[in-house]
């Protein structure tokens, strides 16, 4: 089977917006991916997602985050902190784990792991060594489908369907507890975009 990995900057606008949206619900951004955010390819990126109007307003939440006037690695400390509450279970009662099984019937790590497995298996790929999370984790349905979508994979209508029906549940409840603005408005411009089906703006730079 292949490892999945990071699909390239150069590879669909599609898939460059699902691979940036799953390293955001991944892990706390680094102090080099909100460097690219604040000034450098990164605010191109942004302001090119900006202009379709189903972006906007959640692009501008996220760009709000990184607009507040202070040093990138106390807004990269303030940002780890929030993720960890918000996905990682330090939030006790109010953690919000990225997995579709637990926003669906059946409790976590039930049903949609063994599913997501069979997947990814159909489509001869399999989790990075070293990858902690589970197949059915938010992240992993969406690399799988940016890859889909790469491939022009037929099956990428039914991940975008699955999807549908578990992120409304859980998107409102990452806008319900984040207090920084930055997982909301990520969380807002992931619906926009799995109801977008048109190529995603991007400036002539694309290495996010």
């Amino acid at each position: 089977m292949t490892a999945m990995s990071r699909i390239p900057a150069l590879m669909a606008d599609r898939a460059l917006l699902w691979q940036w949206l799953a390293e955001t619900f991944l892990a706390a951004p680094s102090a080099d991916r909100l460097t690219a955010l604040r000034g450098g390819a990164g605010t191109k990126w942004l302001a090119a997602l900006a202009t379709e109007p189903s972006f906007r307003a959640a692009v501008d939440e996220i760009r709000a985050v990184l607009a507040v006037p202070q040093d990138t690695a106390r807004l990269q400390t303030q940002l780890t902190i929030a993720f960890n509450g918000l996905f990682l279970g330090l939030g006790g009662k109010h953690t919000l784990p990225p997995n579709e099984s637990a926003w669906t019937e059946g409790g976590l790590f039930r049903a949609p792991v063994a599913e997501m497995a069979v997947l990814l298996a159909a489509c001869d790929l399999s989790l990075a060594e070293g990858c902690c999370e589970a197949p059915d984790h938010l992240s992993v349905e969406l690399m799988l489908l940016a890859h889909l979508e790469t491939h022009a994979d037929p099956r990428a209508e039914a991940l975008r369907d699955r999807l549908r029906l578990w992120l409304p549940g859980f998107c409102a409840a990452v806008r319900a507890e984040d207090r920084t603005g930055f997982w909301a408005g990520a969380a807002a411009l992931l619906l926009a975009a799995l109801d977008h089906h048109l190529l995603i703006p991007q400036p002539e730079e694309r290495t996010v």
